[in-house]
């Protein structure tokens, strides 16, 4: 048995270095992420007679596993990956957060041991040791062309897997078993009035916030101009104060910065502010993402995600975020469309793919309110898979990759999404439930976590406390979309409070210029690796759908600028096998 990890220190600087062990050593443990209840959790286990040697989080772990064993993680709050060895059972026990904030890797080895590691780079070479070599799937290629990812817990390579959010295993040396421990459950409703539901939202993030300051290095709030990061800025503000120092991000592209209006937040709440400019280079950082990643990954908004993470990096070492409001307290414009879903249940499909090929040619941009209905027409025609994709991704469908891809027939992605949706809620509760899934847990929450780390910095998301998702998750639609707005509940709450303008303000993105992009400064390496006759990914596409995409041609309807970075991702990552 062998454990080993390299530590970004954050809790107890000196007395912290892992694997950490209990009084007898019998229990060893190694940890990636944060416990944020550790001093509760200390302060019990020390009455019940444990000795602390460390003020470290990591140390909680294993004393809690002496007193819980495996349901030790039901006590935990916190974004983790741990890995314990109970010397006594001659055991590996390893545990997973609840949202998958932070990864791990594993894979059984030719004679029957087990190899995991919190980064595929990591796992690889220890596989490789060990005599294996890995084999790309296929499959996750197929499913890549229609969410941009590879969705958990498969990966890009065969026989190796993530342990699913919010799950366990143990490992004896032969028998290997994943249990999961927790979800997110929809049913029952509250009863709080709506007053009562904006009370108690305030008291939960409140709480959230307050845990995720626990630092002894420096620690500050990413401050955007949405209502997610204010509210997080706004709750640190009230337990640090005015010392609290915020960072906002400088675009340099006036469609896309919002550091005017975090700047006014800042000052409405008496904070300190920096303006971060951006520095990207997109041919540089897109080929430096594409081999830190480990597997194909084409949400573009992870390069400026990496851009500031370097650049908050100078300044301080754990720093805060809004992520997971949007799926929690439903965000998105998607929402609206399906809680609509049943108003519509009687009509023709057939009429909805009619509509939705008039209003196509109208939906110039994609993001304006024709752009939008449409989308939303033409998910209400097709089934709750495709419906997903097109609410979201809007990439490639079964129908295009059955004429386009070249390889055996898979299965497709649709699928994949209908078997993972929750059975008997309404369609608003099922898209909340499938985003958390495949939006949040194989895009967000890897794209931060991974923009994040490779600069040494830790990001921390006080929304998804799961504490306060399980308080969310009962909410009943009329609140979570009262009056048509999204996310009526966390706007209310902190109306007053945070900036009208922020409470009231459209919903942005973190985006870059990307169709631009493409046709400028990325348009050199598109045309001189997906542009060329020998490029890997027409192993798998057909070449003449490729040269009418790089000729600028769309496909139907279809989000051309991300379809054509999805390419360019897949071509790049592949050359760097």
């Amino acid at each position: 048995m062998f454990l080993a990890m390299r530590r970004l220190s954050i809790i107890d600087l000196k007395g912290g270095h892992q694997p950490i062990f209990n009084e007898d050593g019998s229990v060893a443990v190694v940890l990636n992420g944060e416990i944020y209840n550790y001093v509760e959790l200390m302060r019990e286990l020390s009455a019940r007679g444990h000795v602390f040697r460390t003020a470290s989080d990591t140390e909680v772990l294993a004393h809690l596993y002496e007193e819980r064993g495996q349901e030790m993680v039901c006590e935990l709050r916190g974004m983790f990956a741990f890995a314990i060895w109970d010397g006594r059972k001659q055991q590996l026990f390893v545990a997973r957060d609840r949202f998958g904030k932070k990864p791990l890797y594993y894979t059984r080895t030719k004679e029957g041991g087990l190899i995991f590691a919190s980064e595929l780079k990591a796992l690889k070479p220890l596989a490789a040791a060990a005599g294996q070599s890995w084999r790309i799937r296929d499959q996750a290629i197929y499913d890549y062309l229609s969410l941009s990812v590879v969705p958990q817990p498969e990966t890009v390579y065969e026989g190796v897997r993530m342990l699913a959010p919010a799950s366990w295993l143990t490992f004896d040396g032969d028998r290997l078993r994943e249990q999961c421990y927790w979800r997110l459950e929809y049913l029952p409703k509250t009863t709080l009035s709506y007053a009562d539901v904006l009370d108690q939202t305030r008291s939960l993030v409140s709480e959230a916030v307050r845990l995720r300051l626990r630092s002894d290095v420096p620690l500050g709030v990413f401050l955007s101009g949405g209502v997610d990061s204010s509210v997080v800025a706004f709750e640190a503000a009230r337990h640090v104060g005015e010392t609290l120092h915020t960072f906002t991000v400088s675009m340099g592209h006036e469609e896309f910065d919002e550091a005017p209006l975090a700047q006014r937040t800042a000052k409405k709440l008496r904070v300190k502010n920096t303006i971060l400019p951006l520095p990207v280079s997109p041919v540089e950082d897109l080929q430096f993402l594409v081999r830190h990643y480990d597997q194909p990954f084409a949400d573009s908004s992870a390069i400026p995600s990496y851009a500031v993470s370097r650049v908050a990096r100078q300044h301080l070492k754990v720093v805060l975020n809004g992520d997971g409001g949007d799926e929690l307290f439903a965000g998105y414009r998607r929402y609206l469309a399906a809680n609509r879903f049943e108003h519509f249940s009687r009509v023709p499909a057939a009429a909805f793919r009619l509509a939705a090929r008039g209003l196509a040619a109208l939906a110039k941009p994609r993001r304006s309110r024709i752009g939008f209905l449409a989308r939303f027409v033409r998910g209400m025609g097709a089934e709750q898979g495709a419906r997903f994709l097109i609410w979201t991704t809007d990439l490639l469908l079964e129908p295009e990759k059955r004429r386009f891809w070249k390889r055996s027939p898979l299965r497709p992605t649709e699928q994949l999404i209908e078997d993972c949706q929750p059975r008997s809620l309404p369609m608003l509760e099922t898209q909340l439930a499938l985003d958390l899934n495949f939006i949040l847990g194989s895009t967000l929450l890897v794209k931060m976590d991974m923009a994040s780390m490779a600069s040494s910095l830790e990001a921390r998301s006080p929304l998804l406390d799961h504490i306060l998702a399980e308080f969310t998750a009962t909410l009943p639609s009329h609140f979570l979309l009262r009056n048509g707005r999204t996310k009526a509940v966390l706007r209310d709450a902190y109306h007053g409070r945070v900036p009208d303008e922020v409470i009231h303000g459209r919903k942005r993105g973190f985006e870059i210029p990307l169709v631009s992009w493409l046709k400028n400064e990325l348009r050199p390496v598109l045309l001189d690796t997906v542009g060329n006759n020998d490029a890997r990914v027409r192993g798998y596409l057909d070449g003449n759908v490729i040269n009418d995409l790089l000729a600028g041609e769309t496909l139907s309807d279809r989000n051309w600028g991300c379809l054509v970075y999805a390419l360019l991702v897949l071509e790049l990552w592949l050359r760097d096998r």
